[in-house]
């Protein structure tokens, strides 16, 4: 049988084909588009992106015109919390990260499998309908979620990178075997191609024995694969490295973090430094206390960050220094986080809260949604985030405030 062809129409194109992940000023240079266009799509595969007055269909061609809107290469959504859904709408917004992290806690595992189940099932399929072709997820919560999240990711037609987490100090959370967390060992014993998609991860500077960190990033590195960690997210995290005081530690002390604990007495990019865990191949999260020179210090020394600005503005623990960060030559990309500190996790909400906040260039924004997402998750050879011929047809349509 003759090949089927697709014919997208739409206002713009942008199909991306040949960016390579921008960084400085070269995010905000711009893109090639193409008004009145369409995307020729061969069984599923892309053929051609062309202006609609030279394209020449062929008999039987089917034509989808998607009306008056941009449309974009798929988005990478570089980090999420999918296991974590069942408790969207259980927690403190506004009150700063302790007090939303004490809301949580005592529901961890409360709800029942088919609860946790359905909610991930969900969450899958509100990625896939709000445009995102991947996603960096958190895994270790739960014991059996890799499987469960990765299950529910194909089945919604994502695809999806785990950072299965290390947390905690000692016994019950952390033993002497490595490379996986405890929680997500058996099943990835059991299953080698899951295990392919996952990498060890570490929680955070504050709750993640350094012995263990240093040795999740010693593995990715080794296995190139993406080293992913929460650094510098909120001012209690600040407070606790480097006086070894404040809510977070009321928080965490007897129960995550030992008796006989002593705070670094470093900011949280300087231990992070310390410790080894920064450089190419990894991937930190949030970066809201990063101060000026912290912020040249970690794109100098190349270490991708992943912005996830409403989540910082919904828990109420400041806001990462956008500006600054684009400038200073760093990989950025942007997450959602997850529904326990955001309404939904439509990535590309992210780049319009950054537009209208912030008033950052939409070129900007459509590169840290696509290529430099990509980039950040070590996909950059899959012809994620562009419109490459013969390249799977993966795309999305941009909110109206991102459009030009």
């Amino acid at each position: 049988m003759p090949a089927s062809v697709l014919a997208i129409r739409a206002r713009t194109i942008v199909p991306l084909t040949g960016e390579s992940p921008a960084r400085g000023a070269r995010l905000f240079a711009a893109l090639k588009k193409i008004d009145n266009a369409v995307l020729l799509v061969r069984d599923g595969l892309v053929e051609d992106v062309l202006p609609w007055k030279n394209a020449r269909l062929p008999a039987g061609a089917r034509v989808r015109d998607v009306g008056p809107v941009c449309l974009v290469p798929a988005c990478i959504n570089a980090h999420a919390h999918i296991q974590l859904s069942y408790l969207a709408g259980r927690t403190l917004w506004g009150k700063g990260f302790t007090a939303w992290l004490a809301s949580m806690i005592p529901q961890l595992g409360a709800s029942t499998a088919a609860e946790v189940a359905a909610a991930a099932e969900s969450a899958c399929e509100s990625l896939a309908a709000t445009g995102a072709l991947h996603v960096g997820d958190v895994a270790g919560s739960l014991r059996g979620g890799v499987a469960l999240v990765d299950r529910a990711c194909r089945e919604a037609g994502v695809g999806v990178s785990h950072f299965c987490e290390w947390f905690g100090f000692g016994p019950p959370f952390i033993d002497g075997e490595r490379p996986w967390p405890p929680r997500c060992r058996d099943e990835l014993a059991a299953d080698p191609a899951l295990a392919g998609r996952c990498a060890p991860a570490g929680h955070a500077l504050y709750s993640t024995a350094p012995e263990v960190l240093r040795a999740a990033r010693d593995h990715c590195a080794r296995h190139n694969t993406v080293f992913s960690f929460h650094l510098a997210e909120s001012p209690e995290e600040t407070r606790l490295l480097t006086s070894g005081d404040g809510p977070l530690y009321d928080c965490y002390a007897g129960t995550v973090l030992p008796e006989g604990w002593r705070p670094p007495g470093m900011r949280p990019l300087a231990y992070a430094a310390c410790l080894g865990l920064l450089g190419p191949g990894a991937l930190a999260v949030h970066g809201a206390q990063l101060d000026a020179q912290e912020v040249e210090v970690l794109a100098a020394g190349g270490t991708a960050l992943c912005l996830c600005p409403r989540s910082n503005r919904n828990l109420g623990v400041g806001a990462p220094p956008v500006r600054a960060l684009m400038e200073s030559g760093g990989l950025l990309c942007l997450g959602t986080d997850g529904l326990t500190s955001n309404t939904d996790l439509d990535v590309r909400q992210e780049a319009v809260y950054l537009r209208e906040s912030l008033d950052v260039p939409p070129e900007a924004l459509v590169r840290l949604l696509t290529v430099n997402g990509a980039a950040a998750l070590g996909l950059g050879g899959s012809g994620a985030g562009r419109l490459t011929p013969g390249a799977p047809a993966n795309f999305c349509l941009l909110p109206e405030a991102l459009t030009y």
